[in-house]
Order: C-alpha cells, then structure tokens, then sequence
C-alpha cells in the first residue's frame, strides 16, 4: 500500500514517483530506439549501391549517448576526394571520406540522397518499431 504523504510533501513526493518511473523507462527507452536504428540499418543495407557489397556491411549503430543512435557507414572512399570550391572549381582533396558521403551529397552520382530516400520511405517501420518496444515494455 502507498505511504501517506503530508499535502506539504506533495511535490517532493510527486517528484520521486516521476524520477522512478522515469529511471524504470530508460532501459526500455532505449531498445526502442535501438529497435528503430536496426529497422535504418537493414533498410539501408538493402538500399546501398552495389559494387563489391563491403558498404552495404558496413553500416554501423552507434550507441555513445542515453536516448540517441547514430547510424552511419565505416567504408572509405578510395583514393582523395576533392572538395567543391565556392566557385565550382576543385578544392582541397581529402582521403578516408566516407563513401555513404560520397554517394549521399556527390552531385555527380546517380546515387545522390539515396541514404535520406531510404530513411523517408522507412521512417514509419522505423517508429513503428519504436512504437510497438515501447509499448511491449522493452520485449
């Protein structure tokens, strides 16, 4: 049974109840994020450009902060890539740039945004899943 709390405690013990339920929630809070960023990854490991299938292994879930997931690609492009200039021109050149930046913002490619296509068109399975760990509690 609950404990009694003086209308004076009011806050302090509201504040309490809301610090436990919050703390129960983190585990849960995050494999649901994590359930969102696997959804990501595999829709990204599909959608990756094909050429020897290493970028399409290479996507990478980053867990570094509570409540985020960074997805991103560990395969390098090879060779430098050279930045654009102001004025169109070729700038500094540049090695190990990853190759999903390449392909994502490089003008020339018949890939360009591909990663953001990918993550418009899943975005609902991607919260969907989120939706439905949070609601199973974690499961």
């Amino acid at each position: 049974m609950a404990e009694k709390v003086n209308l004076t405690d009011i806050d302090t013990a509201l504040g309490d109840i809301l610090d436990e339920y919050s703390e129960q929630m983190f585990d849960v809070r995050q494999k649901a994020i994590q359930a969102g960023a696997e959804v990501l990854v595999k829709a990204l490991e599909q959608a990756t450009p094909r050429d020897t299938g290493e970028m399409a292994q290479s996507w990478k879930i980053k867990k570094e902060y509570p409540n985020h997931r960074y997805v991103g690609n560990t395969k390098t492009a090879k060779g430098a890539v050279h930045r654009k200039k102001k004025g169109g021109g070729k700038g500094e050149a540049r090695a190990d740039v990853p190759l999903s930046q390449v392909l994502e913002n490089g003008e020339n490619t018949k890939h360009y945004g591909f990663i953001r296509k990918c993550f418009d068109a899943t975005e609902p399975q991607i919260f969907a899943a989120i939706k439905n760990t949070l609601n199973n509690g974690g499961n």
